[in-house]
Parts: C-alpha cells; sequence; structure tokens
C-alpha cells in the first residue's frame, strides 16, 4: 500500500512537471475502466509515468484515522464518483469491502526496460 507522503508527494510533481497545476483538485480524467493502463491524447491515464490518481478507483493507503471505529484511509478519485478529488482523504472501518477500492504494487512506471 502507499503511504499518504508519497501520495501528496506524486501529486505535487505531477502539478510541478505533469503540466497539470490543478491536479490534487482532478476528479475525473478517465471516464471508463476500458480505458485504464491507456494514455492516448484522448485520455491520459498516466502523467509523467504515474498512473492516473484522480478517476480510476480510489485507493487504500497506510494512512490511519484517529476515529477508532474508521481506522482505514483510502485516497483518490473514483471512475463512477466524479465529486471525489485526487487529494482527498476518505476513512472506513476495517469489516468495509467495496469493488471501486484497491490499491497500487507500484507508485510509478519505469521507462526502461
Amino acid at each position: 500500500l502507499i503511504n499518504s507522503y508519497a501520495w501528496d508527494t506524486a501529486i505535487v510533481f505531477i502539478q510541478t512537471f505533469g503540466n497539470n497545476s490543478t491536479y490534487s483538485m482532478e476528479s475525473s480524467i478517465n471516464k471508463s475502466l476500458v480505458t485504464t493502463g491507456t494514455n492516448n491524447t484522448d485520455n491520459q491515464d498516466k502523467i509523467c509515468n504515474i498512473y492516473d490518481m484522480a478517476s480510476n478507483l480510489f485507493e487504500w493507503t497506510t494512512e490511519t484515522c484517529t476515529e477508532s471505529n474508521l481506522p482505514c484511509t483510502y485516497r483518490g478519485g473514483c471512475y463512477n464518483y466524479t465529486g471525489n478529488y485526487t487529494s482527498a482523504r476518505y476513512f472506513l472501518a476495517t469489516y468495509n469491502n467495496y469493488n471501486f477500492i484497491g490499491f497500487r504494487p507500484l507508485l510509478y512506471c519505469s521507462t526502461e526496460s
């Protein structure tokens, strides 16, 4: 799972070097899971070699919440919830299970083979 410091650092990196100064407030870039992982001019799913944090799936993080009944934190936006944005934090209980919350094993992809 990604930690929230890395999440926030990636947002700042994209805003600085990806020509997207409002990325932290993006609520939707990718409109469909069908185009997840693509990088064409109509749908930029990857900016600065970092896959979309704004609208693929919410993502679990290692951050915890101080409320004991909602200890788990997820971040980002989701393809079916356009009101949520990249830098926001959301909290759930440990027993919650949803198909629109995932995690990323890597923050960015290397350009080298």
